[in-house]
Formats: C-alpha cells, sequence, structure tokens
C-alpha cells in the first residue's frame, strides 16, 4: 500500500467518529390543492347514502385526517418538485449546490425511465456530484438516509442532498375516492454533513422488508411484464391497488416495531425522545401506534392535513417544517419512522443539531 492509499485509508477511517447531522431542510408542495369537496365532486364511487349521510369531507377527517392534498400539474413532474426542495435545503444550509459531494434521491414515480430523476436534479442543481437514485416508495427516505450514510463512510464524501420526491397522483384511479383521498404529491431534503458534534446526529438505525405481501400495494401494468397498451389503460391496471384491510393492521405494528427497535440499537428509552415524526401514512393509524406506545400527543408531529400522504416524502416534508416551525431544537432527541410498500419498514434516531447555536 503506497502513502497515498494509507492515507486515504485512515481518513475514511477517522471520518466514521465523526457526526453526521442535518444542517438544512426543504419542501415542496406543488401548487395545485385538492379539497375533499373537490374530491366528492370528482370521483364516481362515493356513496354519502351509503357513508351514513355523511360527505367525503367528514368521511376523510374522521379516518384519515387528510382535508387538502397537492398535485403536479400536466408536464410538472418528480424532478421539479425535488430541485425545489433541494434549493430550499440548501439555503437553509447556507451553502451552494458545488459543496454537495453526493446526492441521493430515492422515488417510486420517476419522471422518466431514462435519464434518472436523480441526473436532472443533479443538472438543475447545476453541480457534477455523484448521484444515486432509490426506486422505494413510503419508507425511501429512511433508506436513503442509510445509503448515504454508508457512502459517505464508504467514499469520504462530507456533504449529501438527501431528498424524496413523488408524484403519486399518476397512480390514482381518477374515479375513486379511497386513493385519492390519502395521497399527494410533494418533495423534501436535507442536507446531510458530517461535523465534528459528538452526541449529535445520526445515532441508530433500522430497516426491514417482506416480499412475501409484497402485493398488498399493486400497480400491476407499467414494467417489462405488462407494458402500458391502450387494453392495459383501459382496465386501469396502471393504478395502483392497496389492500387497506391488511395494510392498516401491518403499519401500526411495524411503526412499532421500528420505534422500539431503533430505540434499543442506541441505548434510549422511548420516555426520553422528544420528537416522534412518523410516516404520515393515516391519522387513524398514526394514533393507534403512538397509542400503542403511550408516547404523549404533544412529542407527535402531523402535518398530514395539509399534505396528504406524499410516500417517502412524508418524513422530510415534516422534517423541513418541523424545523421551520420551531419544533425541533438543539439536542432533541427524535425519531423519524416509516412503513410502505415492499413491503418495507424501518426509522432513524437522531440528536438534533441547530447549526445556528454551533
Amino acid at each position: 500500500m503506497t502513502r497515498a492509499e494509507r492515507f486515504k485509508t485512515q481518513s475514511i477511517k477517522w471520518r466514521r467518529y465523526m457526526s453526521k447531522v442535518i444542517i438544512g431542510t426543504g419542501s415542496d408542495l406543488p401548487e395545485w390543492a385538492i379539497t375533499n369537496d373537490d374530491l366528492e365532486r370528482m370521483v364516481e364511487d362515493y356513496d354519502r347514502e351509503r357513508a351514513g349521510g355523511i360527505s367525503l369531507n367528514e368521511w376523510v377527517m374522521k379516518r384519515i385526517g387528510v382535508r387538502v392534498r397537492h398535485r403536479v400539474r400536466p408536464g410538472e413532474g418528480t424532478s421539479d418538485m425535488a430541485i425545489r426542495a433541494s434549493q430550499r435545503a440548501l439555503e437553509d444550509a447556507g451553502l451552494t449546490a458545488n459543496d454537495l459531494d453526493l446526492i441521493v434521491l430515492s422515488t417510486v414515480t420517476s419522471d422518466h425511465r431514462l435519464p434518472q430523476s436523480a441526473a436532472l436534479l443533479q443538472k438543475h442543481l447545476g453541480c457534477r456530484c455523484k448521484f444515486f437514485q432509490l426506486e422505494h416508495a413510503c419508507a425511501g427516505f429512511v433508506d436513503a438516509m442509510i445509503v448515504a450514510s454508508a457512502l459517505m463512510d464508504a467514499h469520504g464524501y462530507r456533504t449529501t442532498l438527501v431528498a424524496s420526491s413523488e408524484a403519486g397522483s399518476v397512480l390514482l384511479d381518477p374515479k375513486r375516492f379511497m386513493n385519492q383521498s390519502v395521497f399527494g404529491d410533494g418533495a423534501g431534503a436535507v442536507i446531510l454533513q458530517e461535523r465534528d458534534a459528538p452526541g449529535y446526529g445520526l445515532q441508530a438505525t433500522y430497516t426491514a422488508s417482506d416480499g412475501s405481501i409484497a402485493e398488498w400495494t399493486y400497480v400491476p401494468a407499467g414494467g417489462t411484464k405488462i407494458p402500458i397498451t391502450p387494453e392495459v389503460m383501459e382496465k386501469g391496471l396502471h393504478y395502483i391497488v392497496v389492500d387497506y384491510k391488511h395494510v392498516y393492521p401491518f403499519a401500526v405494528e411495524k411503526l412499532v416495531e421500528s420505534t422500539r427497535e431503533v430505540l434499543k440499537r442506541a441505548g434510549v428509552r422511548l420516555q426520553e425522545i422528544d420528537v416522534f415524526i412518523p410516516h404520515q401514512t393515516g391519522r387513524n393509524i398514526i394514533m393507534e401506534a403512538v397509542r400503542q406506545m403511550e408516547i404523549p400527543e404533544e412529542k407527535v408531529f402531523i402535518n398530514l392535513d395539509h399534505t396528504g400522504n406524499t410516500s417517502g416524502a412524508t418524513i422530510p416534508i415534516a422534517i423541513d417544517e418541523a424545523n421551520r416551525s420551531g419544533w425541533l431544537k438543539d439536542g432533541a432527541k427524535v425519531v423519524l419512522s416509516a412503513i410502505g410498500a415492499g413491503m418495507a419498514w424501518g426509522a432513524l434516531y437522531l440528536v438534533w443539531y441547530d447549526r445556528r447555536v454551533h
């Protein structure tokens, strides 16, 4: 091994003892906002009489908790939202795109098969750092953070943009109210940077998956097995199908499991956490998980009333809103927990680092 190679190896080992802290956050919700009343006029399968005489707004607010969700306009897509969210995160961090060593983007709704949305994100930010795209859904941001952390260790990257962006509305049957009520479009981003800040930043991670139940969240067409054809579109096979009967209890179980496991790995008691930011899958699911863990409601950050379930983007959007609204104080013990298609689930435990304090 040459002297240069030894120095590089030692440098990477030294970096592993550095803290990976979030120093900037950003998010983006498209301008087009759709209320529950708008949806009731749009969909064809909501029956007030069958629902007990209540409006769709009353039905959704009682169960899911979404008042309004956002949609991309025709011609707008995943990369557009990711660009805006990332620019805001860079601005919040006091950096420019040229300061980035790595971009990790999670999405299941890429603009094109090729080029990747991560490539377009890099292009429009105007930098030349390494980019990496994960095809993940609701648990995507958690896994993107884990991948980013691993790549920072392996390659000595210091500053990383981690983003999740989803234009999931393209997967929703416009005639059916259930998925239209739940899902929204949006993007969130954070700047993850190595700093000499002992006790701060990412402290523990947990991720898991089970492909034997993958069809609980399913988009039959659009891949290599069932390409898009007029016949496929006529049958609606390019729209997402969710088995809510199975997903609801599974989501509650895995949010609880992920939270407990990541805290176990961190050596932290559940009672010690200051902020719990779960995947914004539905208020009923979140509150049942919170009830089972006995987390005080004042520690739980919920914003899906004005975002809907934006898949992998829910957590970074929530982090940005919590950061900008003063929820996240320096030294706060934070758990981010997610569950999604795959089926996949996981969590992150971090100690919040306020760069303005340091």
